[in-house]
């Protein structure tokens, strides 16, 4: 039977919950939609880290990104919908962070692509989509910014980053994503996280190196450190 048509029974059959209480109803309850606690200000006009000063530019900032947003701090009922979504494989859990990435979030500017970050074969196979690229597709439903989801391809092997040093983040990411074909000339990337930057700095570099003019960068939810 096709991988769809077991999803749509797997809807069908099983009774929507809330991913983070477990109350039934929609994907995420109300309340814990209400527990997201957004990046409080000042944050850095370029990566967006909290600090307790506006900066232009902070210790946090990597790669050539000109920019970066994230909708919700990675704390309150944040792990568990991220989590949900990865692990448990919530996908109807993606259309509703991408509407909280586009309400709390600028959107990119004009002539901007979408490109997700992009996860190795491996990966992508085992948990059956990549949850950065259903995020694209949701903000460019919601910005009417085209999606570029073949832009970046990622090769070698995948470690899990979850635990990883800042360091070892960035051992691991180092040289792992090449673009493919021509990349458009401004590309606003999309992932889940934000933990150290690591990985959106290593798609920059790719994506200029390729030819693009301006890298910027979108995440659901930011790690402060």
């Amino acid at each position: 039977m096709p991988r769809a048509v077991l999803r749509l029974l797997a809807d069908l059959l099983a009774p929507r919950a809330c991913a983070v209480c477990g109350l039934p109803g929609p994907s995420c309850c109300a309340a814990c939609l209400a527990a997201l606690p957004a990046p409080p200000p000042p944050r850095c006009a370029r990566c967006g880290h909290p600090w307790a000063l506006a900066v232009t530019r902070c210790r946090e900032c990597r790669g050539p990104l000109v920019r970066a947003d994230q909708a919700c701090l990675y704390a309150g009922a944040a792990p568990a919908l991220v989590g949900a979504l990865k692990d448990r494989r919530r996908r109807d859990l993606a259309p509703l962070m991408a509407a909280v990435i586009a309400a709390r979030c600028p959107p990119p500017p004009r002539g901007a692509v979408l490109v997700p970050v992009p996860l190795g074969t491996r990966r992508r196979r085992r948990r059956g989509f990549n949850q950065s690229a259903l995020l694209a597709h949701g903000l460019a439903r919601a910005w009417g910014a085209p999606v570029r989801a073949d832009a970046l391809r990622r090769t070698g092997p995948e470690p899990p980053q979850r635990g990883a040093s800042r360091r070892g983040r960035a051992r691991q990411v180092a040289g792992a994503f090449h673009a493919r074909g021509a990349v458009p000339e401004v590309c606003w990337l999309v992932d889940d996280v934000h933990t150290t930057g690591a990985t959106l700095a290593a798609c920059a570099v790719a994506l200029r190196r390729a030819g693009a003019a301006r890298v910027g960068a979108v995440a659901f939810a930011r790690v402060v450190r």
